[in-house]
C-alpha cells in the first residue's frame, strides 16, 4: 500500500576509507591461509589469533580467555615447538590441536584399528608426558601412556573361543550354595539385618533407614549427620530403633467421592436459601474431615456463615461441623466436615520421612497428619511445655505414647532422659524399665511431690554450671563448651505427668508451686514438662500455669467451656474424638489427626530398647522417701503430729473426718498432718474414699517418736 525506499547495497572493500556519512558496519574477516593442510587442522586463538607467546599457562576459573596483559593463550598447556621442528615431526605446526576423537578412541578401545596404527598415534604423541585422557568421565583419568599399553594389549589379545568361554563360566557349587552363606549369616551376629524382613532388599532402602552398625559405607545416618553432643561411649553398641517395628498403611485406591460434590451443592443451595452471597470454591479432602472454602461476595460479614451453622449441619446430615471464619492466611470461610470413611494414619507412617529420621533436633516429636494429609512435626524444644486435654477415648493416652515413642526413636539413653508420673497406673507402665528413666514410673502422689522437688533442684544446680562456663542455655552450653576439661554433661530431661489433675488436687499448693517453677524457669537448661488431663476445668488448670505453656493439644472434651480452658476459644467440643485434636502452637491453632500407635507396637518397641540396655536409675523411690524424711525434721512437722499419730493407733483407723472433729482443726491442717503419717510409715496411703490403714503397733509408734526426738508420753 504504502512504497518502501530501495536501499542501495554496497560492497564493503576492507581497508578503502569513507567519510563519517558514508562509513556502515562490517565484519572484519580473519585472512586465510595459504596452507591448505593448516587451513583443515589449524587454529588460532580466539584472543590474539595467530600471535600467540610461547610460554605455559594453566588455565583457571577466571581467566578461561587468557591473559591480555601477557598475550598468553589460555588454551596452551605445553611450550610451543618452533615451526621448523613442528613440520619436521608432525607435518604442520600446529601440532598440539591435533588430538584423538571420540571416534578413533572408541575403535582402539574395541580393537579395531591395528597395532601399527595405535603405535603411529602414540609416536605422535611422545612429546606430551603428563596430558590425561579421560577415558570415563564419571570414574577417573588415565595417563595416555597406560591408555595406548592398554589398547596395545587390547589388539594383540586374541578374542577368546566358545570353548573357553564355557570353562570360565562353570562355576563352584559350593561358592553359591545359598543354605550355605544364610547358616553362615545367622551364625554371625554383624551379618545379621534385624531391621527388615528377608523379603525386602537391602540395597533398596535409603541409608537413613539403617542404624549406625548396620549401614553401608559411605551412607549417612542421623547421627552421623550431625554428631550429637550427649553421646557416651558405653552407649556406642546402641542402635536406634528401625521403622519396621511399626505399622504402616497399606496403598489405598482411589474412591469415588461423589459425596465431596454432593456437599458442595447442599453447601451452595443452603447459602442461597438464607440469601448469602458466597459459593463453595475449594475443598481439601483429610483423613478425617473434608474442608469446603466458601468465598463471600462484597458486603457480605462472616457472621451469617457462623448464624447459620446448625442449618447447615442439618442439612448435610452430618455429626458435627467446625467453622473457622476465615482461614488464616486466606479469604475464605472454612466449613469441616467429617468423611463418610475416615482414614487411619498409623504412627509408622508418620515417622517414615526423612524430615524426621533425618533432622538433627533431639526432641522432635511425630504428631500426625494435617487436613492437606502431611506429616506433622514439632519440637519440645520450641515449646517450650504443652498441656494435653482430651476427655475419655478422645486419643490424649496415644498421643502421649506417640510422644515418648518419638524420643526413643531419635535419642540413645544418655542424650534424653524420661520422668514419667502416671497416678492412674496403668497407661505409662508399659514404657516401664526402658533405659531411659532417671528413676521406675512413679503412680504415688507423695513419690510424685517429691520427684517434681528433685527436677527443680536439678534445675538450680544445671543453672549453676551454666552461670560457671557463661553460657546462655543448653545448646549454647555444648556448642562452646564442649571439649572443656571440666564440661559435665547435661542431657535433655522430659516430664510428663499423665494425670495432672489429680495430681493437682492430691498434692496442693506444693505440687503447683514446683509445677509453676518448673514452667518459668526450666526452658533454658534443657528440662521441659507436658502436662495430660482429663478434667481441663478452670480451677486446677490455673491461668499462671497455662500463661507458662504456650502449646496445647486440645481433643475433644464435654463442653465450650473446656475448650476455652485448653485453647483460649471454642472449637474443641466439635472434634470427632479418635486422635482428632486442634494443636495451638505459635498462636495458631491448626486441626490434626494423631497417630495411632497400638499396645502391640510399643510392646515391640520396648523390647527391642531394652534387650540392648539395661535401665540405670539417678535415684530410687526409696532414696525419695529418705531425702522426704531428711528434709522434713521434727521441727517442721505440726505440734499435733505425736497427738494424732498416738490417736490413730490407738483407733487402729485414720479418717480425716474424725481427726477434725477430735481436735477442732481444719480440713487442711488435718491433711498435711496425714501426709506426715504416711511419710514416716504410720499409716497408708490413701486408696479411694476408703480410710487408711495403719501400720504400726504401739510400740513401733514410740520407737519412730524417739528416732524423731518427740515425747511418746
Amino acid at each position: 500500500m504504502f512504497g518502501k525506499k530501495k536501499i542501495k547495497l554496497e560492497r564493503i572493500v576492507p581497508g578503502v576509507s569513507r567519510t563519517p556519512d558514508q562509513r556502515q558496519f562490517f565484519i572484519p574477516r580473519i585472512s586465510a591461509l595459504e596452507d591448505k593442510v593448516t587451513q583443515k587442522r589449524g587454529f588460532i586463538s580466539p584472543v590474539f589469533g595467530k600471535n600467540v607467546k610461547d610460554e605455559v599457562v594453566i588455565p583457571k576459573s577466571d581467566r578461561l580467555q587468557g591473559d591480555l596483559n601477557k598475550r598468553y593463550d589460555a588454551f596452551r598447556i605445553k611450550q610451543k615447538l618452533t615451526k621448523e621442528e613442528a613440520k619436521e615431526k608432525y607435518g604442520h605446526e600446529y601440532y598440539e590441536f591435533d588430538a584423538i576423537t571420540n571416534d578413533k578412541k572408541e575403535k582402539m578401545v574395541r580393537g579395531e584399528l591395528s597395532k601399527e596404527d595405535v603405535k603411529v598415534k602414540k609416536r605422535e604423541m611422545d612429546h606430551i608426558e603428563e596430558d590425561q585422557v579421560d577415558t570415563n568421565p564419571l570414574t577417573e583419568q588415565v595417563s595416555l601412556d597406560e591408555f595406548f599399553n592398554a589398547v596395545e594389549e587390547r589388539v594383540e589379545t586374541k578374542e577368546p573361543t566358545l570353548e573357553e568361554l564355557t570353562q570360565s563360566l562353570q562355576m563352584n557349587q559350593e561358592d553359591f550354595d545359598i543354605e550355605a552363606i544364610r547358616s553362615k549369616m545367622e551364625e554371625d551376629e554383624e551379618a545379621v539385618i534385624p531391621f527388615f524382613s528377608p523379603t525386602e532388599e537391602r540395597e533398596s532402602k535409603p541409608a537413613f533407614l539403617f542404624g549406625e552398625e548396620d549401614a553401608p559405607k559411605g551412607s549417612s545416618t542421623p547421627l552421623e549427620a550431625e554428631q550429637n553432643p550427649y553421646e557416651e561411649t558405653q552407649n556406642d553398641g546402641y542402635r536406634l530403633p528401625p521403622v519396621s517395628l511399626m505399622r504402616k498403611s497399606e496403598v489405598q485406591k482411589e474412591k469415588n467421592e461423589q459425596w465431596v460434590h454432593a456437599n458442595i451443592d447442599i453447601i451452595n443451595q443452603t447459602l442461597i436459601a438464607f440469601d448469602i452471597g458466597g459459593e463453595v470454591t475449594n475443598y481439601t479432602k483429610g483423613p478425617t474431615v473434608t474442608r469446603y472454602e466458601i468465598s463471600l461476595a462484597a458486603g457480605v460479614t462472616t457472621k451469617k456463615i457462623t448464624s447459620i451453622a446448625d442449618n447447615i449441619q442439618m442439612n448435610l446430615a452430618a455429626h458435627t461441623i467446625r467453622i473457622e471464619a476465615p482461614i488464616p492466611g486466606k479469604t475464605t470461610i472454612g466449613i469441616e466436615v467429617p468423611n463418610k470413611e475416615r482414614e487411619a494414619v498409623y504412627f509408622g507412617d508418620v515417622i517414615d520421612n526423612p524430615k524426621f529420621l533425618l533432622n538433627p533436633d533431639p526432641l522432635l516429636l511425630a504428631i500426625g497428619l494435617d487436613i492437606d494429609g502431611n506429616q506433622v512435626y514439632t519440637s519440645i524444644e520450641a515449646m517450650p511445655h504443652g498441656l494435653v486435654a482430651g476427655s475419655t477415648q478422645s486419643g490424649k493416652s496415644v498421643a502421649i505414647a506417640s510422644f515418648i515413642a518419638s524420643l526413643l526413636y531419635k535419642n540413645k539413653p544418655d542424650q534424653v532422659k524420661l520422668l514419667l508420673i502416671d497416678p492412674k497406673k496403668v497407661d505409662l507402665q508399659q514404657f516401664a524399665d526402658i533405659p531411659h528413666l532417671v528413676t521406675p514410673i512413679i503412680d504415688e502422689t507423695k513419690m510424685a511431690v517429691e520427684s517434681l522437688k528433685w527436677a527443680v533442684y536439678e534445675m538450680e544446680r544445671r543453672y549453676d554450671v551454666l552461670k560457671k562456663f557463661k553460657t546462655l542455655n543448653v545448646k549454647d552450653y555444648y556448642e562452646r563448651r564442649q571439649h572443656d576439661r571440666f564440661f559435665e554433661s547435661m542431657p535433655r530431661l522430659v516430664i510428663i505427668v499423665e494425670e495432672a489433675s489429680d495430681l493437682l488436687l492430691n498434692g496442693g499448693p506444693e505440687v503447683e508451686e514446683t509445677i509453676l517453677k518448673l514452667t518459668q524457669k526450666s526452658r533454658a537448661v534443657g528440662i521441659h514438662l507436658i502436662l495430660a488431663t482429663q478434667r481441663p476445668s478452670a480451677d486446677i488448670i490455673k491461668g499462671s500455669i497455662k500463661a507458662n505453656i504456650p502449646t496445647r493439644f486440645a481433643f475433644k472434651v464435654p463442653t465450650q467451656v473446656d475448650s476455652s480452658v485448653v485453647i483460649d476459644q471454642p472449637g474443641a467440643e466439635k472434634l470427632l474424638g479418635r486422635g482428632d485434636m486442634l494443636l495451638l502452637e505459635n498462636g495458631l491453632i491448626r486441626r490434626l489427626q494423631g497417630a495411632f500407635l497400638s499396645p502391640q507396637e510399643v510392646e515391640h518397641l520396648t523390647d527391642y530398647i531394652k534387650n540392648q540396655a539395661k535401665p540405670a536409675y539417678l535415684f530410687t523411690h526409696e532414696s525419695l522417701v529418705k531425702i522426704a524424711q531428711e528434709t522434713q525434721s521434727a521441727s517442721e512437722l505440726d505440734e499435733l503430729f505425736p497427738e494424732v499419730a498416738r490417736y490413730v493407733v490407738r483407733e487402729e483407723k485414720c479418717s480425716l473426718n474424725k481427726i477434725t472433729q477430735e481436735y477442732g482443726i481444719g480440713f487442711n491442717r488435718a491433711t498435711q498432718i496425714v501426709s506426715s503419717l504416711e511419710l514416716y510409715g504410720i499409716v497408708s496411703r490413701n486408696v479411694g474414699t476408703k480410710p487408711r490403714e495403719v501400720l504400726v503397733n504401739d510400740s513401733q509408734l514410740i520407737g519412730i517418736l524417739e528416732g524423731l526426738g518427740m515425747n511418746h508420753e
